[in-house]
């Protein structure tokens, strides 16, 4: 049996992806997938650089903006609505810089059992610091991650790193056609701090303002820029503050990115921009 033929490009914040993503798109006909943990959400679009009618240029997109601020998206809720997808179009071509939805989406996903509610809401309960202190085995930096980590060793007696060495099952298998985007560090860096000015222009405080005022609980407030840009709304620092804060924190986050993917995404194209000769394809 023909496996189907997807197509993945991936990378750090303000790379050049969703340039890549298109113009595979238009040459093949195919359709986009998003794979960013925080396009998904129905708000900020602006901070989140969701792409709007006129930057879809006609292209079918999918699972942007289709989740509310009081929802999360686990890593295997999108693998599963991605790969359903998948199997419905001609050409997909996913497109995103969150490297657990795309590894879990081509590798598999570790058989993690399901979370005790009571244990879930008592670890969401409690202090970071006390998480920290008994979570065991966890690489993981994301509080998120250190909290979901705790709670499966809790509802299991067992680390989250026992479940990660099991064999992986895989929602769908597909033949891939890989492309990370790496842009030289100086280009990024500035890439991701004049995409941000151009966020406040666009209007990306009143958009975190008018979020806000909703009193979101879901994966949403883990956008870059939120936090500090409601810090600024409230009077608690300045805007010069905010946007050093924000600049700083999305170079951090495009670095990680970088050093992700280097060392655990197989590309079959390694790109310094977003500019591919398609006929390279087979």
């Amino acid at each position: 049996m023909r496996l189907k033929k997807v197509f993945v490009v991936a990378g750090p914040t303000a790379g050049g992806k969703s340039s890549l993503g298109l113009c595979l798109a238009h040459h093949l006909k195919g359709c986009i997938i998003n794979a960013d943990s925080m396009q998904v959400y129905q708000n900020l679009r602006i901070l989140t650089a969701r792409p709007n009618e006129d930057e879809m240029e006609g292209i079918p997109h999918h699972l942007y903006g289709f989740l509310g601020i009081h929802e999360t998206c686990s890593v295997s809720f999108w693998v599963e609505k991605a790969a359903c997808i998948i199997k419905e179009v001609q050409n997909p071509i996913i497109v995103g810089g969150t490297g657990l939805y795309i590894d879990s989406l081509m590798n598999g996903l570790s058989p993690i059992p399901d979370v005790d509610p009571r244990i879930r809401e008592q670890v969401r309960s409690m202090p970071l610091e006390e998480v920290r202190s008994i979570v065991k085995d966890c690489e993981f930096q994301d509080p998120q991650r250190q909290r979901r980590a705790l709670e499966i060793q809790l509802s299991t007696g067992k680390p989250i790193s026992y479940f990660q060495k099991l064999p992986r099952h895989k929602i769908i298998d597909a033949d891939f056609t890989t492309f990370f985007l790496n842009p030289p560090r100086p280009v990024l860096y500035h890439r991701c701090d004049s995409r941000f000015l151009k966020m406040l222009e666009q209007g990306a405080v009143d958009e975190v303002k008018t979020l806000m005022e909703l009193h979101p609980t879901g994966g949403i407030l883990k956008a870059l820029g939120v936090r500090e840009i409601d810090a600024y709304v409230q009077g608690k620092i300045t805007k010069e503050e905010m946007i050093r804060q924000v600049s700083q924190s999305t170079r951090r986050y495009a670095k990680r990115q970088v050093t992700w993917f280097k060392h655990q995404f197989r590309a079959d194209y390694v790109l310094s921009d977003s500019v591919f000769d398609v006929s390279q394809l087979k």
